[in-house]
C-alpha cells in the first residue's frame, strides 16, 4: 500500500493549491503553486516513511520548496538540534559527577 503514514494529507494540500491556482489574483495564485511544491514534498516524505520509496527519495522536493534559503534553513535547525544535545550531555555530566561525589566515603 502506498503512503499512508502521514494520512494522504498531502492530498488535502493539493486540493488547496489547485483551488488557489484557479483564482484570478495573482497573489493567490503564485501561492497556490508554491503549495503544489509542498504537496508533492510531503507526498515523496510520506512515500518514504511508508517504505514506499527510498531514504533520500524525498530530499529533491523538500530542496525545490526550500529553495535558495534551504542550506542556511538546514544549518539553523543543525545548530539548534546540537546546541540541544550539549546541554542535555552538560545535564547528564552534571548528574554524573554529582552522583559520584554522593557515593564517595
Amino acid at each position: 500500500m502506498s503512503g499512508g503514514s502521514w494520512d494522504y494529507f498531502y492530498g488535502r494540500l493539493e486540493d488547496v493549491a489547485s483551488r488557489l491556482q484557479c483564482e484570478r489574483d495573482p497573489l493567490r495564485k503564485a501561492f497556490g503553486a508554491h503549495l503544489q511544491k509542498c504537496a508533492k514534498a510531503l507526498h515523496d516524505i510520506e512515500w518514504v516513511d511508508s517504505c514506499d520509496c527510498s531514504p533520500g527519495d524525498e530530499v529533491k522536493a523538500i530542496k525545490a520548496v526550500l529553495g535558495s534559503d534551504g542550506p542556511a534553513l538546514v544549518l539553523s535547525e543543525s545548530r539548534k538540534q546540537a546546541e540541544a544535545a550539549l546541554e542535555q550531555l552538560k545535564a547528564a555530566l552534571a548528574d554524573y559527577h554529582n552522583t559520584a561525589d554522593d557515593t564517595r566515603p
